[in-house]
């Protein structure tokens, strides 16, 4: 063994150049003269070592030479450093040791940080980044192991302070976040932030908060709202604050911001969260209050000349041949009609004009049914959706109208036009609070004389589920307490049905969304309590628990009481509601431990369900055998798998869940997609109904290629559970992208399905979803970049998720209405810049495919493959917009929605420069 390691050694020695084997002897000469008594020999060749080392050079490969040639003098130098009797030059010594010990020492030992500690020397940039590196990893683990050990980490401190005022002298933010975020010590960054560095800092820390646990996530964001404070940067506090859904950090922050201009940049951003502060100044009330949304939404349609209203005939596409099969048919079915309906207010929501309703509604009304007509009035209010002033007095008249129906839409109809704006008259409680209001009716009926007014005034229970519906709409966010009052009214009806009953605690869980206040909790639970087997098994049961569900989204490990409270509610209903409940809690958290956990209950139940399979197969052998085996038939054998899909049930909230849970990052969403298609390979019957409704929670108007096909694929599935939730699913993904592939998909789809109504009809309102807004409104619960949720547009969707889950009661039944809860997360994907007097201000705008540049030096591009356009522009899933020239100064983080351009003052333009000249 000696020989071969000679052998390797001489043939090692053979390779150097001779310049590489004079600083090897030269440096073996050192480290034997470091050993000297005399301590001027032993500092002059430390000093020696010392400089070498500095002058060296390595590479992304290989480590310095000098380190390389004094390691095998490591372990005598530490020996005699240990042994030393002469401390004359000792913390040059350490000095020394401490940066040798990077190529040499167990990594165990942390001897880097060892020696560092022992030497006085305070300079730690001798050594070089690499060092630096080093000896922060070190100081890392070795917090850790004295913080278990519960031991002092005073001296540590002292040295992590040194190491973050070099890092951040030298450009090394993301280094200077993870060591303090591993020692627990990141408020000491506030201090070291400035105009050059404080946005690296935040974009690293605000990426890192991610993939953080809870407190600590919340905790990381807290300080990055102290950074953007410390440097006066108001409107990205303003986006922190909102991210950690904190009123009183929201409010500081409107307090602060002493620049009117500023704040009516940070009203504009509040009032897309639909966040009201209390303010005198009328003009910042009004942008809170979203009053001129519908004025902006018709700059940008008029800019892009989409004021023409299309048919249902231009939307499906139909051929001339089509068309005459229709006539012939004379496919005028109350179905039909329905879908026309839907595919009318979704392609022309927000626009104020159409081809059936806005000129001539009643006629249109008349084309359909009972139930029919509810939906068809209520579609008017989409259409007119956020024109207050103008679209309340257009609703009216179908509000003496002697059908209920018509009335139920008509309300239902009142709310949709007021989501998102407040007005100070409050029309819209005004007008429902006589209807929900039993001891106002009275007073009324007695007061009034009118004949018509009293005729208005027989409230039915559909009347009543409309009106509730309108409040949940219309006042979705607010947590007014008069709200509250109204709809717990209709909730402690014992006369009501239980699909009013639903709705309302439905549209209680909209208005307190978020809120986790315990008396919405409670009274919901207490309907629950008094409800009977028979309402229990009940479809509407599914609004109820996503109502409470609502109400408790995102407050994580608040919800224990709440579901200890849930087990006395009897299965598989208590099943359905804490399912609901733990889901909601977790939305868009990504916690990994309710992942597994969901998952772990979904594999549980198939695990039971093999082993009940194997049971029935060895009962039925035995009975063979002894000739006692009769067949089941095929009715017993129905009834059988309806009730275990009904008690199974809740596994698909589970699935839907897992969606919400991981859909806030894009390797959360990434890693569901992979879960889903394992469930689709391996799941019961309820697990993969589901599973379409969540590709399309995942992917809501982000037409990913890889869903688009998996969805078409189930679309054609036997189970037409299945094939519903995909076809529908598809709507989602496309909803206002008009996707020409999906466009495509879904008209084959209709060709295909063209002899089943019940396929046919999601079919059509797949493509009205597709055009919504005719390609200018999506659904994504996400803005500002993708870091903010809006928590109502996250009810608005589960709202029509959970009605997809049991489609043939709820949206191809009579509760079709609920599709309409999508308008609570119907937003414009614009960019509108305005001038400091919030008048449209043409702005050239460069718009194109976001790109990630957390740690990256520098100033580079934020986005790639861009074009240049003239706003107001159309921003799709994943595009971001930057400002072409310097001319203007956007006072938002994120070029989206409404953004106020200051006037430049340094800027020179190039003509003016030419005519100096």
């Amino acid at each position: 063994m000696t020989n071969k390691k000679s052998t390797k050694n001489d043939e090692f020695e053979i390779q150097l150049s001779e310049e590489d084997l004079k600083l090897k002897s030269n440096l073996e000469l050192l480290a034997e003269r470091v050993q000297d008594k005399d301590t001027e020999i032993q500092k002059q060749s430390l000093i020696s070592i010392r400089d070498i080392i500095k002058t060296a050079t390595g590479s992304m490969t290989s480590i310095p030479k000098p380190l390389k040639f004094l390691m095998p003098h490591y372990q005598t130098l530490k020996t005699h450093f240990a042994t030393m009797t002469n401390k004359a030059n000792e913390d040059l010594f350490a000095d020394v040791l401490s940066c040798l010990a990077m190529t040499n020492s167990d990594p165990n030992a942390r001897e880097t940080l060892h020696f560092k500690m022992v030497s006085n020397i305070k300079e730690i940039g001798t050594w070089g980044h690499e060092y630096i590196k080093h000896l922060s990893g070190e100081l890392a683990a070795e917090w850790e192991i004295r913080k278990e050990k519960k031991e002092q980490v005073k001296d540590l401190e002292e040295l992590t302070h040194q190491l973050v005022r070099f890092n951040m002298k030298h450009n090394q933010e993301p280094d200077v976040c993870d060591l303090l975020l591993e020692t627990e010590q990141l408020e000491l960054i506030v201090p070291y932030c400035d105009e050059n560095n404080y946005g690296r800092v935040c974009n690293y820390l605000i990426a890192s908060s991610q993939f953080l646990p809870e407190p600590e996530d919340s905790q990381t964001l807290l300080i990055v709202y102290k950074i953007f404070t410390y440097m006066k940067k108001w409107a990205h506090s303003l986006r922190i604050a909102i991210k950690l859904n904190d009123m009183k950090l929201i409010e500081e922050v409107f307090e602060s911001c002493k620049d009117n201009l500023e704040k009516k940049q940070l009203c504009f951003l509040m009032g897309r969260q639909l966040i009201a502060v209390e303010t005198e100044d009328e003009e910042l009330e009004e942008i809170m209050n979203n009053s001129k949304i519908s004025e902006y939404f018709h700059t940008l349609i008029d800019d892009l000349e989409l004021n023409e209203p299309r048919t249902v005939e231009e939307i499906y596409k139909l051929g001339d041949e089509e068309r005459r099969q229709r006539l012939e048919k004379n496919v005028d079915s109350a179905k039909q009609n329905l879908a026309t309906t839907f595919v009318n207010a979704f392609v022309h929501a927000g626009f104020g004009n159409d081809t059936i309703m806005v000129e001539d509604g009643n006629r249109w009304l008349h084309r359909n049914k009972e139930h029919g007509k509810m939906s068809a009035a209520a579609s008017l209010g989409m259409i007119l959706l956020w024109d207050v002033d103008d679209g309340l007095s257009q609703i009216d008249k179908f509000l003496y109208s002697k059908d209920d129906n018509i009335k139920a839409g008509a309300l239902l109809s009142s709310g949709m036009i007021n989501v998102g704006v407040r007005s100070e008259c409050d029309p819209v409680m005004a007008l429902i609070s006589d209807y929900l209001d039993p001891d106002d009716d009275e007073d009324d009926e007695e007061e009034e004389e009118n004949e018509g007014e009293k005729e208005k005034k027989n409230v039915t229970p559909k009347m009543k589920t409309g009106g509730a519906i309108a409040l949940g709409m219309a006042y979705a966010g607010s947590a007014r307490e008069d709200i509250f009052d109204l709809l717990s009214i209709v909730i402690e009806d014992p006369d009501l049905p239980i699909e009013t009953v639903a709705q309302a605690c439905l549209s209680l869980g909209m208005v307190y969304v978020g809120t986790g206040e315990s008396q919405c909790t409670s009274l919901i639970l207490k309907t629950f309590y008094e409800l009977s087997e028979e309402a229990l098994n009940d479809t509407n049961i599914r609004y109820m628990a996503l109502g409470m569900g609502l109400i408790n989204l995102g407050l994580q490990e608040k919800i224990e009481m709440t579901l200890e409270a849930v087990e006395a509610i009897p299965k598989p209903a208590g099943d359905y509601v804490a399912m609901t409940l733990e889901t909601c809690a977790y939305a868009g958290t990504g916690n990994v431990l309710k992942i597994q956990k969901i998952l772990h209950t979904i594999i549980k139940d198939l695990e039971r369900e093999k082993i009940e399979v194997e049971k029935r197969e060895e009962e039925r052998k035995k009975q063979e055998n002894e000739g006692t085996y009769e067949k089941e038939s095929e009715e017993n054998r129905k009834k059988r798998i309806e009730k275990k899909d009904k008690e199974r049930e809740f596994l698909s909230v589970g699935v839907i869940g897992l969606a919400l849970i991981g859909f806030s990052e894009e390797i959360g969403s990434e890693m569901m997609l992979r879960q889903m298609n394992h469930l689709l390979q391996y799941g019961l019957s309820p697990v993969r109904r589901a599973v379409p409704l969540a590709l399309g929670l995942l992917c809501m108007s982000n037409p990913s290629i890889l869903v688009i096909e998996t969805l078409s694929r189930l679309s054609h599935d036997n189970d037409s559970a299945v094939a519903h939730a995909a076809i529908l699913a598809m709507g989602l993904v496309g909803a206002g992208t008009t996707n020409a592939r999906i466009g495509q998909l879904l008209r084959q789809l209709a060709q295909y399905y063209a002899k089943e109504p019940n396929h046919l009809f999601l079919v059509r309102i797949s493509q009205g979803l597709l055009y919504l807004g005719k390609g200018t409104l999506a659904l994504s619960p996400f803005y500002s970049d993708g870091f903010l949720l809006h928590r109502v547009a996250v009810g608005g969707i589960m709202a029509v998720l959970y009605s997809a889950l049991d489609m043939k009661q709820t949206i191809l039944g009579s509760l079709h209405y609920n599709l309409y809860w999508l308008v609570s997360a119907i937003f414009p994907k614009m960019l509108l810049t305005v001038d400091e007097n919030l008048e449209r201000i043409k702005s050239s705008v460069r718009v194109g495919q976001a790109v990630d540049v957390v740690g990256q030096a520098g100033q580079p591009r934020t986005i790639t493959g861009f074009q240049t356009h003239d706003s107001p522009v159309l921003l799709g899933f994943g595009e971001r917009a930057e400002l072409s020239v310097k001319e203007y100064i956007p006072l938002s983080p994120v070029l989206e929605g409404i953004v106020i351009l200051k006037k430049n003052e340094n800027f020179k333009n190039k003509n003016e420069k030419k005519k100096k000249k």
